[in-house]
């Protein structure tokens, strides 16, 4: 349901490259990372890790079964060869009130972890949903793909403030896969 939400308003809520860099999150994205993922994308590899799932109350998570979606949907739409991982990438369990700081911290540990970790694939591809503690609502769902050498080549930061979140209401971790896979849809596939 929600999936089919954002198909029949993708294309009026988000343009190419509109999350690629938001306003305090200046300068995550590496511009010639960005192009050259974008130059490679229906001919590269990428390896989807295990979604890190953000609890406000601490017990944070991991989450294979949406890396296995996103993966499916970098497959169907012949944007990679894909590899999932089994491995864990370590974020900080620090909850910040800005979400922007939380974007730009993940994104240097997901980097961190690359560089020392490198994947057997040109790419790697690390999703992560914020989960306000108390009321358990979902307040924000990142991406960050990140190329061998660490350097970010697509970033997303998503939350109440755009429409595409904000429509789509998400309650559960099959929600924010659906909302990202649309957005990725829209960003990255040609048609």
């Amino acid at each position: 349901m929600v999936f089919r939400l954002l198909k029949s308003h993708a294309s009026a809520a988000i343009l190419p490259g509109v999350f690629l860099v938001i306003s305090g999150c200046s300068g995550i994205v590496d511009p010639e990372a960005e192009d050259l993922f974008r130059q490679k994308l229906g001919d590269t590899t990428l390896t989807i890790y295990p979604t890190y799932v953000r609890h406000g109350d601490g017990d944070d998570t991991y989450e294979s079964g949406s890396a296995a979606a996103i993966g499916r949907f970098f497959t169907e739409e012949d944007l990679a060869r894909v590899v999932l991982s089994e491995e864990r990438v370590p974020l900080s369990e620090q909850w910040y009130s800005d979400q922007s700081r939380m974007l730009r911290e993940s994104a240097q540990a997901f980097a961190d972890y690359i560089t020392g970790n490198p994947p057997a694939t040109e790419y790697g591809l690390l999703a992560e949903y914020a989960f306000l503690a108390g009321s358990g609502a979902v307040g924000g769902i990142h991406c960050y793909i990140l190329d061998a050498s660490g350097r970010v080549a697509w970033v997303l930061l998503l939350n109440s403030h755009h429409d595409v979140f904000s429509e789509a209401a998400p309650q559960t971790i099959e929600d924010c896969t659906a909302i990202l896979i649309a957005v990725l849809q829209d960003s990255l596939s040609d048609g």
